[in-house]
């Protein structure tokens, strides 16, 4: 044996896909956001509105929104860059308010392989913390050639429309 120590090597990820989830009452509310999202972020290359009939729910002690549309964006992501890109959200938010609430809730998140997570900004015991006041919480796991949720996941994204959704950005992400 020789005298050199044992170092454990670290593997940086591969990037992630990022989607946005975005809950709002009104139907105009979402064509100015997917401009600020596009302006903000880059592309857009999938996006579909949920017809769940599932409440969407607010990330803040709001009453539940109406309507989720979900984008999804071209250019691949570093884990590491959901917290910036959830404080981006967040001004994007703070500028398109209405009395005093926004119009748009913007649910920032990745897709990997096996995991579908998106950011909060309340601790919880399923949630871990990141930085500056972010956590991640794991949504959805794959498993049997599906995405599926895990017990603390909120009613919604267990719908079946929801998943399927997951599932299709799932799928991009592999072929690109």
């Amino acid at each position: 044996m020789t005298g050199s120590k044992w170092k454990p090597e670290f593997v940086e990820p591969e990037g992630a896909r990022m989607y946005i989830a975005c809950g709002y009452d009104e139907d105009g509310a979402i064509e100015e956001m997917r401009k600020r999202v596009t302006a903000e972020f880059g592309t857009i290359d999938f996006e579909a509105r949920t017809d769940a009939l599932d409440p969407v729910p607010s990330l803040y002690s709001f009453p539940e929104r109406e309507k989720m549309h979900i984008f999804s964006l071209a250019r691949p992501i570093g884990r590491e860059e959901m917290v910036d890109i959830r404080k981006r959200c967040l001004a994007l938010e703070y500028r398109y308010q209405e009395y005093g609430l926004p119009r748009v809730e913007l649910d920032p998140g990745y897709i990997t392989e096996f995991a579908a997570v998106r950011t909060c900004l309340e601790d919880d015991i399923h949630r871990v913390y990141l930085y500056g006041g972010i956590y991640a919480e794991p949504l959805l796991y794959y498993e049997r050639y599906s995405f599926r949720p895990f017990l603390h996941s909120p009613e919604f994204y267990r719908n079946a429309e929801v998943l399927a959704l997951f599932n299709d950005m799932r799928l991009i992400y592999i072929s690109s």
